[in-house]
């Protein structure tokens, strides 16, 4: 899967980057603009035959430094690897290329690569005049958004519907229970816009024994499953804050949005703070910007017009409400677009770790941060998820980050299943399927103790 990735995806990737950018300088009537984004675009043709011919990372960014700069009278072997464009993660890039020795695109660490190529692509924006801020992706995550319309308002009325019933506060334990199920199974599968996959309950079907046995079926294709854990220890812990490091934006930022806004609803949490990348990252990953782009659209009639806009601007309203009183907030840290895993974070990052050890819950979404956080290793499936973690689990109980990772699989690494789990979904989805197509999941919890 690795090399398929290298050789088929990648290339495509840095493709659409250079139509994206074609897209925008011919809307553009400043000369200066348009051939900067020319020269862009050829650094980007260079990068995409590089990875294709498997040349050594390092000489990608001696190249195209060079044809960006026009610079063709340097030695490219005077430039570093990556050369600084005013953040703070180059040097620790460069080191890490040296610690690897000599690596090409196709015979590389997976993940440091992948990090590698987005980072070297936003080098070209950040050294530029007229592209310094620019979202190389934005065009491609706001039309899937709104791609995804009929999904936003049914999630929308289904979630307004249940707050006005007082679902979140006046029901008995097990019916919140199995709304605490079917609120972090929309999180989980929000990168998928098709609500079918979901149990669509109603609150009288919630609390009938029809919800349990749909809220089950659907947990079938969950592979590894701690929601039971997870749900005990946010029960005995309300009111702290929680953080959710989040993964894609347009309908997947909109369902987090709603898992945010539930937690809070239903006093599982006080505030929320979602951590977002401060770089275009990994295609649709989203950055500050995205949020408001989102509530914009959302508030958009013309989008979402009829009666069940209502249900749409309600949710939207509330939402914003908690944006702008600071229930929920936003931050960014430069570690998250770091080639490191999430295990090196109490060593490279110790300020975020820190901050990050004082929150109720981090919960991580998706398969890149899950990769991240289990190191993107060569684990046995049966593995347990705690011992995956490595040193985020701490040295002593207590000590460790409180974790909810929710990921549908779409790279080979998924550890903490049990051997009768492994030997079924083997046999349902052979040939690495089940880790790699996306209709498998885990939810996988880690309460901060060693053990």
């Amino acid at each position: 899967m690795a090399r398929e990735t290298a050789t088929t995806r990648w290339p495509k990737i840095v493709q659409n980057m250079i139509d994206d950018v074609e897209a925008t300088f011919e809307q553009s009537d400043i000369p200066e603009q348009i051939e900067e984004g020319r020269r862009i675009q050829a650094t980007l043709r260079i990068m995409k035959s590089e990875i294709m011919q498997d040349k050594p990372l390092q000489c990608v960014t001696f190249q195209t430094l060079a044809t960006f700069l026009e610079m063709a009278d340097v030695d490219p072997m005077s430039l570093s690897p990556l050369s600084s464009d005013g953040r703070p993660d180059i040097q620790s890039y460069n080191a890490q290329l040296a610690a690897f020795g000599k690596i090409t695109w196709q015979n590389c660490p997976w993940l440091f690569a992948e990090c590698y190529l987005y980072r070297c692509v936003q080098t070209l924006f950040a050294r530029s005049r007229f592209w310094r801020n620019y979202d190389i992706f934005a065009r491609q995550k706001l039309s899937a958004f709104l791609a995804s319309h009929a999904a936003v308002e049914e999630l929308s009325e289904r979630y307004v519907s249940l707050a006005d019933a007082g679902a979140f506060a006046k029901t008995d334990d097990e019916a919140q229970r199995l709304i605490f199920c079917e609120m972090t199974e929309i999180a989980l599968w929000g990168n998928a816009t098709d609500l079918s996959l979901l149990s669509s309950l109603s609150l009288d079907q919630i609390q009938s024994l029809q919800g349990k046995e749909a809220i089950h079926e659907g947990q079938a294709r969950i592979v590894s499953n701690d929601m039971p854990e997870a749900w005990d220890y946010l029960r005995s812990r309300r009111g702290g804050r929680v953080d959710i490091v989040l993964d894609n934006a347009g309908f997947e930022l909109f369902t987090d949005l709603v898992y945010a806004l539930y937690l809070l609803d239903s006093d599982l949490a006080s505030s929320i703070k979602l951590h977002v990348k401060s770089m275009p990252w990994f295609v649709s990953d989203v950055m500050p910007h995205d949020m408001d782009v989102l509530l914009s659209a959302l508030a958009d009639t013309t989008l979402f017009p009829g009666a069940r806009h209502r249900s749409v601007r309600a949710l939207t309203e509330r939402l914003s409400d908690c944006y702008k009183t600071g229930l929920v907030s936003i931050a960014e840290h430069p570690f998250w677009t770091t080639g490191f895993d999430f295990q090196a974070m109490p060593a490279m990052a110790p300020e975020l770790h820190k901050d990050l050890l004082g929150s109720s819950l981090v919960i991580f979404k998706g398969d890149l941060n899950y990769r991240k956080l289990v190191r993107d290793a060569n684990w046995p499936h049966t593995l347990p998820f705690k011992e995956a973690i490595g040193p985020l689990r701490g040295e002593k109980d207590g000590e460790g980050l409180k974790i909810l990772a929710l990921r549908t699989n779409k790279a080979d690494v998924c550890v903490g299943l049990s051997p009768d789990t492994l030997e079924r979904v083997e046999d349902e989805a052979p040939g690495k399927a089940w880790v790699r197509n996306g209709k498998y999941a885990v939810i996988s919890f880690s309460d901060g103790d060693y053990l």
